[in-house]
């Protein structure tokens, strides 16, 4: 009986061994306390920079090497959703990588600027326009280079001509280009940064005539991290970003009857973000990752229903500071359990409506301060089987909600999503 409790000890202990997990979205979703909903406002998502041992693949390409010969198929309702990759070793150094997805263009900050006393006004132009762009397709490479240095990059293509109704289509084109260089300073401690440049036109037309148009879309994104190890069991790992794009936008047609007037607007959005987590492994098969972080983003919008320089301009800034932790624990060899939960204290700051004459601004509305604090909580599981890896992301509600199909009761966003890999 000793012997056989002895042996059953040993084999949970072998099954608490943590293996190297690949970083899917729908596992940094489940760990994320919430980012994912902020998200498209924010433009960021800190833990696919800081979790594990590795990054986004988009975002810091010289990872590719850390997993070899696998392929992925990712679900997620994140900024990076309907997602394939392929990885294929070249060498024991070199990684190709092979990955189509859909990625719309995404504004850094996705919200109307606040003000505008009519209809025709700066808070109508690209703020809640996503351009879409569909069947994107690309290419990436990733290498380590000695003993210490990794390098990666990408390069993808992305357009459409979606037919509607006979009446309407979309002439889209979208060039996605990233970059990652990394140093292993030690067994223990690292450096790695990504840089990723965005560009693209975007027309929609109905009847012949031009409804919608994005002219001098341009974006970049820069990130980095560092990985240092403080404790035996602990490292800490900082991170910073910094997004930016800008676009000219025109909506209506550009003849229209009288008493219709076409709007025109540019927006500049940029956003900041820099952050430390604590990423503590007390036994093997075990993540407790706490953190905090602070950000800004700000959006500048010029606009108005006329074609010259008598526009409105309206500024809005977001400051948020968000503390929580994610957590991971392997239940079973072939089963994980996920844990994410973040408050964030979330500041908006409205400037005001400014109307240019000849260069003057005259003053049309008085500066808002707003204030919110969020609380969210994401779980989620993963199971590992004969080289198949299954990672899903699960609203709480699903809890309570259970199947729709056996009590009726909805989760919005399906409740799941979901990302499968495979290793060879």
């Amino acid at each position: 009986m000793n012997n056989a409790f002895k042996l059953a000890a040993a084999a949970a202990a072998l099954g608490l061994v943590a293996a190297p997990a690949f970083a899917t979205d729908s596992r940094i979703n489940a760990l994320s306390g919430g980012a994912v909903e902020l998200t498209p406002s924010m433009g960021f998502n800190e833990k696919s920079i800081t979790i594990d041992d590795t990054a986004n693949i988009y975002q810091m390409p010289q990872f590719l090497p850390t997993y070899k010969n696998s392929v992925d198929s990712d679900a997620t309702n994140g900024p990076l959703y309907g997602t394939m990759n392929i990885r294929y070793a070249l060498s024991d150094d070199a990684v190709l990588l092979i990955f189509g997805k859909r990625s719309p263009w995404q504004p850094v900050v996705n919200v109307k600027s606040i003000g505008g006393k009519t209809p025709y006004t700066a808070s109508g132009f690209g703020q809640t326009s996503v351009d879409p762009t569909n069947h994107l397709l690309g290419l990436g490479f990733g290498i380590k280079a000695g003993e210490s240095l990794r390098l990666g990059a990408h390069l993808s293509l992305a357009g459409n001509k979606a037919e509607g109704d006979g009446s309407s289509q979309d002439n889209n084109m979208l060039i996605d280009f990233g970059a990652g260089i990394g140093f292993d300073l030690n067994e223990t401690n690292s450096l790695d940064f990504g840089i990723g440049l965005r560009t693209g036109s975007f027309a929609k037309t109905a009847e012949s005539k031009i409804v919608y148009e994005s002219q001098g879309l341009f974006g970049f994104d820069l990130v980095g991290r560092g990985k240092f190890q403080v404790h035996q069991i602990a490292r800490i790992v900082p991170y910073l970003s910094v997004k930016y794009d800008g676009r000219a936008v025109q909506e209506g047609q550009p003849f229209v009857p009288q008493g219709k007037t076409p709007k025109f607007g540019r927006t500049v959005n940029l956003a900041f973000s820099a952050g430390t987590d604590l990423a503590i492994q007390p036994v093997d098969g075990v993540l407790i990752q706490p953190g905090l972080g602070f950000g800004v983003v700000q959006s500048n919008v010029n606009g108005n229903n006329d074609n010259v320089s008598n526009w409105d301009q309206e500024i809005s800034a977001r400051q948020f500071l968000h503390y929580g932790f994610a957590a991971e624990a392997k239940a079973f060899d072939w089963m994980v359990l996920r844990l994410g939960a973040r408050q964030t204290v979330l500041q908006d700051n409205f400037g005001p409506t400014n109307k240019s004459h000849g260069g003057r601004s005259t003053l049309m509305e008085v500066e808002k301060h707003t204030s919110d604090v969020i609380n969210t909580v994401t779980t989620g599981m993963g199971f590992k089987l004969m080289g198949w890896q299954l990672d899903l992301n699960l609203n709480p509600n699903y809890y309570n909600n259970g199947l729709f199909a056996a009590t009726g009761n909805a989760t919005s966003g399906w409740g799941v999503d979901w990302a499968l890999y495979y290793a060879w």
